[in-house]
Order: structure tokens, then C-alpha cells, then sequence
């Protein structure tokens, strides 16, 4: 049998660990020749016409005897495994993969072709034809390039056995199973006001829910304390002038929102559009992980990984969340859903931006990537920003402006996104 081992997916230089074996029976047998040998034998009796024919058939029976011995125990014996050094690139960069190819029978394998089979959207030529000894052991390394984002199961080969005078041949594809995450491209994000409110901290809002007496303490004035923050009822009761101690300042988290509900988006452009919003999204949760701020994302959408044999949808259409978190390994995770998910039908963006809207703390940032900002968005940023939320609206179709009925200073942040001139906010 030919067994086939996917390596684990831990980054790094990790040590290939063995999946379920394959066999080569169990694989999708393509060609077995046996009727070139038998036409072979059937032709060479022909021409000689019974001259000799005698040896020359048990010569040729020996012949067909070693080969089919040798193809068979190579099929037996023969071990192919994966070892992924890389489980992520974006698109353009490169993984590298190791494999490996073992001979653990007492027979020879004369000759073996492998045929690395990659699905669209990931590119690599990998294709070697060797010999294997008896117990002999090679190891390859090859690189594959990400050509578009996505979530990519990798590992399918084509495995050519043949014996030296090309009498059997056998021609099967071994599924041996990797995952390769090709992440978006990040483009630089150019310069927009962060309107952020800082929910503790001498920085105070207008709007900020927290009460005047809800200092972490008090402690005596000093020279050059601010006259507001003098507690002068506290001063009044102790007899001393003292000020009022406010946490330290600490950012608020950022909340990104990324709608993908297909009915939205102009069926001409969807595609393209869609991709600069994934692409965005993922920009932004980076430029928060560097500075150390908490990010999260929720995008309504369907999680898909991609094969040789095509798209195999993973889930169901849905809202996928991330909480917000500041360590490094948030902007993974939030890039590796960004790489699986696709635009989707039947989110309703604006009913669910209500709902979670209840539950975010104040001072949470908004970001929303739209494809245009229609009233019922408006109606809804509006009521946010009243209620201490720091709210952007990131248009890619078509920015349509502020509707009549909203008037005065409390209202989103509404830009639209331009490309041609490389990216850009206005």
C-alpha cells in the first residue's frame, strides 16, 4: 500500500506527525496495465511463429514475473508523507513544504513519478521521477505560492509505479490531506481622524455616562494640580483643599463590522469590492494590534475551504464574531476568518448592528465597512454617537451623505473609500 501522512499545522519547524494512512487500493485506481504485457506476449509469438518461441515466452514470462513482483512490493512498501513548515503566507508570499518518500520494502522501486495536484488560487511545480532502493529514504522541499486568499486543503497527489521495461504500471491519486491558510493583502491604511472616547482618565467626554463622585480616590493638592479637579465638598468636610484621583487613561476597544450579505453589494462589482473590504478590514485589525489596542470583528458571511476537486463549503451562512482582544495572536485569528469567509445571502447588517449594539461598553469604537450608507445606517450611527460610541462608516460603492432629518453635530463619521490613485479616504 502507499500510505500518505499529513504533517500538524504549528508553524515553525515542526516535526511531521502521521494522518491516516492511505492505501493504494483505497485511492482512485486510474490504470492498471496489464493488457500492454499480455499484448506484449501475444505479438511476440505471432512473429516468431514457433522458432524458439519456447524460451524466449519463459524468458518473457520471468520478465513479467520480476516486474509485477517489483511494482507490487513498491506499492506495499512505498510511504509518502507531507511535513508543512509554513501553515500561513499572504498573497504573494510563499510556504515552504517538506515531503518525504520511503521505501520500506526488500525490493527496489524502479521507477516512481509524483505529481503534486493543487487546487486554483495556490501554484507550485512539484514533480519528480526517482528510483528507491530497498529501505531508501528522500526527502524534498518546495515552496507554493498563495495566489488568492483562502483556506486551501493541499496534498493530493498522482503516484506513477512502473517496473524498467514498462510491462505494469500503475497509476493511482493518493489524498494526502494538508491546510494552508493564505491570508489577505494588507494595504497601507492611510491617515483618518480615530474619533475615540476614552471611558476613564483625565480626558473626559461630554457624553461620558461616568459620574463626577466616581473618582478611584482622593489624595491632598499640590501645586499645579488643575482647579477642576478639586473635590471641594471632600475639601469642605476634611478642612484641606484635595483632588480627585481618575484612573489611568486605557483605549477603548474597537469593534469592526464587515458586511457581506451579497443583496447588498452590485452584482457588476461584488467581487472586487468585496475583496477591498476584506482586505481593509484586515489592514485595520492590524493597525489596532500594533498599537496594542483591542479589536474585534464581526462579519455576516460563509466560511469555505478550497480543494482540488472545488469549493467545500464548511458552514452555513451566519454572523461570525471574534471578541475583542489586544494580544498578537488576535490578528491571526481575525486574518485566518478573513481568508475563509465569502459574501453570502440572507444577513440582515443593520438589524444585527442594533442588536449589538445594546451590548457594547461605552466608548467602543465602530468601524463599518458598507457598501453605501443608506438612511436606516444613518438613523442608527446617529443613535451610537449619542450614546458615547465613536462610530466611522467606511463606504465602498457609493457614499449617498446625510439624510435631511438628521441635523446637528451627532452624526457618524461617513467616508468613502477611493482606489485609483492607490487607497484613500474622503
Amino acid at each position: 500500500m502507499i500510505r500518505a501522512a499529513a504533517g500538524s499545522w504549528s508553524g515553525g519547524e515542526p516535526e511531521g506527525q502521521a494522518a491516516p494512512s492511505v492505501s493504494l487500493e483505497e485511492a482512485t485506481r486510474i490504470f492498471l496495465t496489464w493488457p500492454r504485457a499480455l499484448i506484449a506476449a501475444v505479438v511476440l509469438t505471432l512473429v516468431l511463429g514457433g522458432r524458439g518461441a519456447d524460451f524466449l515466452l519463459l524468458v518473457l514470462g520471468l520478465t513479467l514475473w520480476v516486474s509485477q513482483v517489483a511494482v507490487g512490493a513498491g506499492a506495499r512498501g512505498l510511504g509518502l508523507s507531507y511535513r508543512f513548515v509554513d501553515d500561513h503566507a499572504f498573497v504573494g508570499g510563499r510556504a515552504r513544504v517538506e515531503v518525504t518518500v520511503v521505501n520500506r520494502s526488500r525490493w527496489p522501486v524502479p521507477l516512481l513519478l509524483l505529481d503534486l495536484r493543487l487546487p486554483e488560487g495556490v501554484h507550485c511545480r512539484f514533480r519528480r521521477v526517482l528510483t528507491l532502493g530497498a529501505h531508501a529514504v528522500h526527502r524534498y522541499r518546495f515552496e507554493i505560492t498563495g495566489l488568492r486568499r483562502g483556506v486551501y486543503r493541499l496534498g493530493d497527489t498522482r503516484v506513477v509505479l512502473s517496473d524498467w521495461f514498462g510491462l505494469f504500471e500503475e497509476i493511482a491519486d493518493v489524498r494526502a490531506r494538508g491546510r494552508l491558510v493564505i491570508y489577505p493583502v494588507l494595504p497601507d491604511l492611510p491617515e483618518f481622524p480615530a474619533r475615540r472616547r476614552l471611558p476613564m482618565g483625565p480626558r473626559r467626554d461630554v457624553s461620558s455616562p461616568f459620574r463626577e463622585e466616581l473618582p478611584v480616590g482622593l489624595r491632598p493638592y499640590q501645586s499645579g494640580d488643575s482647579l477642576r479637579s478639586i473635590a471641594w465638598k471632600a475639601s469642605a468636610r476634611v478642612g484641606n483643599l484635595v483632588v480627585r484621583e481618575l484612573p489611568p487613561v486605557r483605549e477603548s476597544a474597537t469593534w469592526i463590522f464587515l458586511d457581506l450579505n451579497t443583496p447588498d453589494w452590485d452584482p457588476i462589482s461584488r467581487r472586487e469590492l468585496t475583496e477591498q473590504a476584506i482586505s481593509i478590514a484586515g489592514a485595520l485589525t492590524w493597525d489596532e494590534q500594533r498599537h496594542h489596542r483591542p479589536v474585534g470583528l464581526a462579519v455576516w458571511g460563509a466560511l469555505q475551504e478550497r480543494s482540488l476537486y472545488g469549493g467545500e463549503g464548511t458552514s452555513k451562512p451566519d454572523w461570525f464574531r471574534l471578541a475583542p482582544r489586544s494580544d498578537h495572536g488576535q490578528a491571526l485569528r481575525v486574518l485566518e476568518l478573513l481568508a475563509a469567509v465569502r459574501h453570502a445571502e440572507g444577513g440582515d447588517f443593520v438589524g444585527r448592528l442594533r442588536q449589538d449594539g445594546q451590548r457594547l461598553p461605552w466608548g467602543a469604537r465602530v468601524v463599518a465597512l458598507v457598501p453605501r450608507d443608506t438612511p436606516e445606517l444613518w438613523g442608527l450611527a446617529a443613535v451610537w454617537v449619542a450614546h458615547g460610541h465613536p462610530v466611522t462608516l467606511l463606504v465602498l460603492e457609493r457614499r449617498m451623505g446625510r439624510p435631511a432629518e438628521l441635523s446637528g453635530a451627532r452624526v457618524p463619521q461617513v467616508l468613502e473609500v477611493h482606489t485609483r490613485d492607490g487607497l484613500a479616504f474622503r
